[in-house]
């Protein structure tokens, strides 16, 4: 096996994540704008991007504003059907359980992307035989 280097656009995405969560918890930063700039992506573009990437991996699988659009809508599907099932939980519908489900599931999924990248190549010839 082969290993490539992590690409960018699932190292931004993991780097977003992570850095919402300060701005989101620790209670200086969490009363300035910031918290916003990484809250809306965190809930609107970053589930349904990872969800993305994982399901189509090449870049010849969809273009931009295919993934960007998809991005979007998947984030509004997803992001509802995670809060149902926390709500089912103990932990309830609260800030800080929201955020780690959230955060949980878009750097699980954009692991998987990475896996799906990196080593899951199927050689043209086989592609053909099917």
């Amino acid at each position: 096996m082969r290993f490539k280097s992590f690409p960018k656009d699932l190292a931004l995405l993991i780097l977003l994540t992570l850095l919402c969560m300060p701005f989101v918890l620790i209670p200086p930063l969490n009363e300035t704008p910031i918290r916003i700039l990484f809250g809306l992506p965190l809930v609107l573009f970053l589930p349904g991007y990872s969800l993305i990437a994982a399901l189509f991996p090449r870049k010849a699988d969809l273009d931009g504003l295919e993934r960007t659009a998809l991005s979007f809508g998947l984030s509004i599907a997803v992001v509802p059907l995670l809060g149902l099932a926390l709500n089912y939980t103990p932990f309830g519908i609260r800030l800080s359980p929201v955020l780690v489900v959230l955060s949980v599931f878009t750097i699980v999924l954009a692991a998987v992307a990475y896996v799906r990248r990196a080593f899951w190549r199927v050689p043209r010839r086989l592609l053909l035989r099917i």
